[in-house]
């Protein structure tokens, strides 16, 4: 059975990237160097602020007109995005899970370019799919399975 074994970061949505930044650095958090995803599905620029010892908020800012995220603003505005998890096996959590009805948004995971980022960490390969809110009470749960070496910042 697939199960959940982090919380990696709570992302917000914000249109203007660094005034959101300089507001989480001026509560006490320091910042990772940006990440930018500028290809789909992500499509976006992302601070990641670590909290404590294994969370984090993600400060995210869309790269263009086509990103979620940015369709996400003009529907709703900024505020709270999505929240990441960690997996350990994203195969046996997507047949699981949507046996009990949540719905993905891509019918196979989407592997990412060596060497992006998940909120603090950074592995060899990131796999990922994305639950569609309307089947999680209208939470954008990002799924992350990490394989390989994994770097921590």
């Amino acid at each position: 059975m697939g199960k959940i074994l982090e919380l990696v970061t709570v992302n917000v949505a914000t249109r203007d990237l660094e005034a959101s930044v300089v507001k989480w650095r001026a509560m006490g958090l320091a910042s990772l160097p940006p990440s930018h995803m500028p290809a789909p599905p992500a499509e976006i620029t992302d601070v990641t602020l670590p909290i404590g010892l294994a969370g984090a908020v993600s400060v995210i800012a869309p790269t263009g007109p086509g990103s979620s995220v940015a369709r996400f603003l003009e529907r709703r505005g900024e505020g709270a995005y999505s929240i990441a998890v960690r997996v350990d096996s994203l195969s046996e959590v997507m047949r699981e899970w949507g046996a009990a009805g949540i719905q993905f948004v891509l019918p196979d995971p989407y592997e990412f370019p060596p060497g992006t980022p998940a909120g603090r960490h950074v592995p060899d390969r990131l796999l990922a799919n994305w639950v569609k809110p309307s089947s999680l009470n209208g939470v954008m749960l990002e799924v992350f399975e990490f394989v390989g070496k994994v770097e921590h910042h």
